[in-house]
């Protein structure tokens, strides 16, 4: 996965956030590793990353939400693809505890 190739995944996170009347606004992205790449931006005011990761053992995708203000937020979605991934994260759940500090 490529840097660059956060822009389709991003607009797949916004998909789902437009569910719940949220939207993330993305600032700068970079890779991780060789297999992970971080997405830096805001959801409703709160500075957010969003950590997309390839696991290569098992060809398995996940996507997590990290906020250094939020205590505690869903711990990431695994699944064979990202579109999956971004699809069975708890994104209701995850901006409710963005909303909490």
């Amino acid at each position: 996965m490529t840097v660059l190739g956060t822009e389709t995944l991003v607009q797949l996170v916004n998909d789902e956030l437009a569910l719940i009347g949220a939207e993330f606004a993305s600032a700068m992205a970079k890779p991780t590793g060789p297999f992970s790449s971080v997405v830096f931006g805001i959801i409703d005011g709160h500075h957010v990353q969003l950590h997309f990761l390839t696991e290569p053992a098992t060809d398995m995708s996940s996507v997590l939400l990290a906020s250094k203000a939020a205590e505690v937020l869903p711990d990431r979605s695994a699944a064979p693809t990202f579109e999956e991934a971004i699809q069975e994260y708890p994104w209701a759940e995850a901006v409710d505890a963005l909303e909490l500090d």
